[in-house]
């Protein structure tokens, strides 16, 4: 018998109601194993890291250690393989329609008496993901510093988005009027660290970085490690938009090394 595949192990690990209970709690923010557990006061310490083991082994969480601390962060690479196999073919016109009569009948109504204000307290940004991307290091490194040439997202249609691969280089937008910078390279090391600092297309006042790091894999594969923090004026909508648009920059950038999703 083959062994499982990623896909095996994801639909596996979502099968336990108790492991995707703990997807939901790492959707809103990652969290120490101690704190996992805590959520789960009917579950031993030691059944709760066993859920977790699952979860790691299908890549539906990454650790990152701080000091003595292990911190679980949901990674939305194989739900974003597994929507894009199972459900994205079968999506239609009436899905859409329906979320959007939803989101308008939950809409507060004109004059209510909820508070008016607009202004949002200061929150944070952290996101940890990685995925495998079937090419060498050194020729997916190649193509993240060509990120000018293949990056899917602008703030305006037809213009040239650039991106220099040098320690203080910038990473920004070029419209006919102007344009916006996106990030600064902090750190360069060929072919396993690039390390970025900026508010990345954001709103308002925003200090954040992000960093990409690759590991071998194997002679003709890459550990593609991704992590974003920032703080400042991120609402709940744009946390969950970046935490997906990462995923989607994943395969386009497969696309863009030839490589199918």
């Amino acid at each position: 018998m083959p062994p499982p595949t990623v896909s095996d192990l994801v639909w596996k690990a979502l099968a336990d109601h108790t492991r995707r209970t703990i997807l939901d709690l790492l959707r809103d923010q990652p969290r120490t194993t101690g704190n996992l557990a805590g959520a789960f006061p009917e579950l031993t310490r030691f059944a709760v890291m066993k859920h977790l083991g699952v979860l790691e082994q299908a890549e539906l969480v990454v650790v990152r250690r701080r000091g003595r601390e292990r911190w679980n962060y949901l990674n939305g690479v194989p739900l974003r393989a597994a929507y894009e196999r199972w459900m994205r073919p079968y999506a239609d016109q009436w899905a859409d329609s329906l979320l959007r009569l939803k989101d308008t009948v939950e809409q507060p109504e004109k004059g209510s008496t909820m508070s008016t204000s607009t202004a949002l307290p200061l929150t944070s940004l952290d996101i940890a993901q990685e995925t495998r991307v079937a090419a060498p290091r050194e020729k997916v490194f190649d193509a993240l510093c060509k990120m000018g040439e293949w990056w899917p997202h602008r703030f305006q249609e037809e213009s040239q988005v650039h991106f220099d691969a040098t320690v203080g280089g910038r990473f920004w937008e070029e419209w006919p009027e102007g344009g916006a910078i996106y990030a600064t390279v902090d750190r360069l090391r060929r072919p396993e660290l690039l390390e970025c600092t900026g508010p990345m297309g954001m709103d308002g006042p925003i200090l954040g970085t992000f960093t990409l790091s690759l590991e071998e894999d194997g002679a003709e594969a890459t550990l593609l490690k991704l992590t974003h923090r920032a703080y400042g004026d991120i609402d709940d909508e744009t946390r969950t938009m970046y935490t997906r648009g990462w995923g989607g920059i994943v395969d386009v950038l497969r696309s863009y090394l030839g490589i199918a999703s």
